[in-house]
Formats: C-alpha cells, sequence, structure tokens
C-alpha cells in the first residue's frame, strides 16, 4: 500500500500549496519519516540537498504520511479555531545557504580549470 492521498495523482501531496510534506521510505519500512519539500510548479520533489524527484518515483520509493505542521500550527490545534492566526510563509530556501555557496564555487572552480584545459589544448594544438 503507497497512501497516497490521490489515488489519481500518485506521488503528489494533498495540498499541492503547502510547501512541506512527510515521507516514509519503502524500502526501510517507513522506520525513518523525512520532510521532503513539493514544488507546485514544477510538480517535483526537493530534498534538502537539492535534488529533485519526480511524482512516479516519489510514488514507487515513498509512502505519503502528511503535511509537515509548523511549530505554531501544532499549537493551533491545541487552542480553539477562533483563536488561531494565518499559518506563516514556507521558508524560502530549500538548500542551506553554506551548501549553495559550497556548490555554487564548486561549479565556478570546475569552470575556469575547463576552460585552462581547453585553452592550452587549442594553444598547443595551433603551435604545431
Amino acid at each position: 500500500m503507497t497512501a497516497w492521498p490521490d489515488a489519481a495523482r500518485p506521488g503528489e501531496p494533498a495540498d499541492p500549496a503547502r510547501a512541506w510534506h512527510w515521507l516514509a521510505r519503502m524500502d526501510d519500512g517507513g522506520q525513518a519519516p523525512v520532510p521532503l519539500g513539493w514544488n507546485p510548479a514544477a510538480r517535483q520533489w526537493l530534498s534538502w540537498d537539492g535534488s529533485a524527484l519526480a511524482p512516479a518515483e516519489a510514488a514507487r520509493r515513498f509512502r505519503y504520511l502528511g503535511p509537515a505542521l509548523t511549530p505554531a500550527e501544532v499549537a493551533a490545534e491545541a487552542v480553539p479555531a477562533e483563536a488561531t492566526e494565518a499559518p506563516p510563509a514556507p521558508p524560502l530556501d530549500m538548500v542551506p545557504k553554506r551548501e549553495a555557496i559550497r556548490n555554487h564555487l564548486l561549479i565556478f572552480v570546475g569552470s575556469v580549470v575547463a576552460t585552462l584545459f581547453l585553452a592550452e589544448k587549442i594553444v598547443h594544438w595551433r603551435g604545431q
């Protein structure tokens, strides 16, 4: 049993407008639930490392547990509905800033090395 909310849309969350959801891996029997971000524009799941997962792959590998509630939403469940306020905005970034900077620097260094390698080959080739 995959336990996805809508059988017509396996691999997609119950509330696509919500940013974060809890999913459980099928290979470990759901012992370690993981929070994954849902990108409604691209219709794909995003993990903290920046990798993307298509709905069909998510339906095959994960079981849907439910939306990831914020601390304010958890606290609001204990308070009557009329005393609650609007839920906070979803997180702005999916990848921690330090990891994003590291990734961009590695891409830049790789580009510089590749450019210098190609330039050396071109200069060596024209010199012959």
